[in-house]
């Protein structure tokens, strides 16, 4: 049995040396650590060179205001040949409802969304408080002409269907094993098996029984546990379709291409 954690990140003070085997101990083989801003993904880069990995390289909305509007580096990035992803990349409107800010995460979000349609690789999105501003700027670039990767999905039923019908992947963290989830859970049911994805998000969100402590890739097996329950299938067989899954959006050989240079 194998997993695939589709979302982590490494802050300065992780050791990736540590948490890598740890996961790859817990039969998580393949992992993919994202990039939220220049620096972070041009180390995210390092780490999947050294640790044998995948990584993503974008700006995420938290960090647009320290993003000067040059793509030049991004590009040369997403020509690597471990970069699966653009992203992390999206709206996010908890902490910023100015008109002005939202407008700039817009302009921001949909420069990236061009460049996954001009590269032919999945975005990885990010939305907070922000689903018909999301869909929207997904209809206006992609048009469901590229995939793209909800990551932590945090909607119910209905908003999952939308995503779906532009042809989205839906990726499940930790969240889906918290008591107050029962909506998140519900959506589950929509997303078809071909369409599924698991991920961590760590080192945030760990899952029951870590919840509240510091998460980690290692721990992506406790949300496939979940999530094959309220799936009524086996763990085993959630782990291999939601590897599957991975592997077909990332571009990714059947192994999932862990194999350290």
């Amino acid at each position: 049995m194998r997993f695939f954690d589709t979302h982590f990140h490494l802050d300065p003070e992780d050791d990736g040396a540590v948490i890598i085997p740890a996961a790859r101990a817990a039969s998580v083989q393949g992992l993919a650590r994202i990039g939220c801003e220049l620096a972070d993904s041009r180390q995210a880069q390092k780490e999947a060179e050294s640790l044998g990995m995948a990584f993503s390289a974008g700006v995420h909305p938290h960090y647009i205001d320290k993003f000067d509007g040059d793509l030049a580096p991004f590009r040369e990035l997403y020509q690597h040949p471990r970069c699966v992803a653009v992203g992390e990349i999206g709206l996010d409107f908890h902490y910023h409802r100015e008109d002005d800010h939202k407008q700039r995460q817009i302009a921001v979000f949909e420069a990236f969304l061009g460049l996954s349609k001009e590269n032919g690789k999945p975005a990885v999105i990010h939305c907070r408080d922000a689903f018909p501003e999301t869909l929207e700027s997904l209809r206006r670039v992609l048009n469901g002409q590229v995939p793209f990767i909800l990551h932590c999905y945090t909607g119910d039923l209905s908003q999952v269907r939308d995503f779906l019908d532009l042809g989205g992947y839906i990726s499940y963290s930790g969240i889906v094993t918290f008591s107050s989830a029962k909506a998140l859970r519900e959506s589950l049911q929509a997303v078809p098996d071909d369409r599924l994805l698991i991920e961590t998000d760590s080192p945030w969100l760990a899952p029951i029984p870590f919840r509240g402590r510091r998460n980690s890739p290692a721990y992506v097996p406790h949300v496939a546990a979940r999530v094959a329950a309220e799936r009524q299938i086996s763990v085993e067989a959630l782990a291999e379709l939601t590897w599957a899954n991975a592997c077909r959006v990332f571009q990714l050989p059947a192994d999932g291409g862990v194999a350290a240079e």
